[in-house]
């Protein structure tokens, strides 16, 4: 590796490693090469090597254990809370490449808690929808939402493999308010094959309700589980 007028060898050996961390070389958990691999591949110092890894690891990309080795960390995605957009399109403004799976739709009773925030009786139809969301083909989230059935909605499960909003959008249906509540849980037994996680690891809740008009009566209640590690949001208040 030769040293170009602009960067520096730590800072092209870093843009080396992370392109093989975004398009998939190395996954999330992988080991990675010892540092006298990059050496010899790259024909490179040992201090330029430390230092690579050290801006790796404080960018978040990667992770060393004592003993073990260095291994590629799962990147945290941050999304804005204070905001009306379909986590689809949100993802793809921040140049993730968003997929959902085992998207499923049918329409149940209402359970007493949906029934409640929806604002309707018990056991009245709803359509209930559940997915796994993925960023870069990484689970991150289980989506349940329960939709009420003023409107008629195909029950054609691919349909849902894209944006909830944007086929709501296509039918006229419009969100325009929403309320959003966020809580902490643990990962529970069935959330560990769904979402390739660790029992008991932290689950971040969002709880979101969201309104077609200026009335109080809801139409979309859906209940987000993340997984903490790997996602996160944030707000931003002015005065």
């Amino acid at each position: 590796m030769e040293k170009e007028d602009k960067k520096t060898l730590t800072e092209q050996l870093v843009d080396i490693i992370k392109t093989e961390i975004e398009n998939g070389t190395y996954k999330v958990n992988d080991l990675l090469p010892r540092e006298i691999d990059y050496q010899e591949k790259y024909n490179v110092s040992r201090i330029t090597v430390r230092s690579a890894m050290a801006k790796l690891q404080n960018l978040g990309y990667i992770e060393k254990i004592k003993g073990k080795g260095t291994f590629v960390k799962s990147q945290k995605i941050t999304e804005p809370l204070l905001k009306i957009e379909s986590f689809t399109e949100e993802m793809k403004q921040k140049g993730v490449i968003p997929t959902t799976k085992n998207a499923n739709i049918s329409i149940i009773g209402a359970d007493e808690e949906c029934a409640k925030v929806l604002n309707i009786p018990v056991n009245t139809p709803v359509y209930k929808l559940t997915r796994i969301r993925l960023i870069n083909d990484t689970e991150i989230g289980l989506f349940t939402t329960y939709l009420k059935t003023d409107f008629p909605l195909t029950l054609d499960n691919n349909v849902y493999n894209n944006s909830l909003y944007a086929y709501l959008n296509s039918q006229n249906i419009f969100i325009n308010k929403i309320k959003q509540y966020i809580s902490a849980s643990s990962a529970k037994k069935d959330m560990l094959e769904s979402l390739n996680c660790k029992k008991n690891e932290p689950i971040l809740v969002l709880r979101r309700i969201g309104f077609i008009d200026d009335s109080q009566n809801p139409y979309e209640y859906t209940i987000a589980k993340y997984i903490g590690s790997r996602y996160e949001y944030y707000f931003e208040l002015s005065k």
